[in-house]
């Protein structure tokens, strides 16, 4: 999946629709923040480029999306979804 698919899969997740560049540049930095975390957990770049990460990603994006000033944290839900992806359980 490209980056640019992936994008719009997320936008989707969050808002309903692909439509429009609103926010691209921040959910592309969201995006590529969630990815390293990911990364750094185990999950392998191929399983990080496909259709089974993308639910997680845009989880993770939304819990940073969310977060207030000195609070932004992963979702518990995100977090077990990662490692399930690293460890292929």
């Amino acid at each position: 999946m490209t980056d640019a698919e992936l994008l719009q899969k997320v936008k989707e997740m969050l808002f309903g629709t692909s439509q429009g560049e609103w926010r691209d540049d921040l959910l592309t930095l969201y995006i590529g923040e969630v990815k390293e975390f990911m990364r750094d957990a185990g999950v392998s770049d191929e399983k990080l480029a496909s259709a089974a990460s993308v639910g997680c990603i845009a989880i993770g994006v939304n819990d940073l999306w969310n977060y207030e000033s000195g609070g932004a944290r992963f979702s518990e839900y995100f977090k077990m979804r990662v490692t399930q992806l690293a460890t292929g359980a």
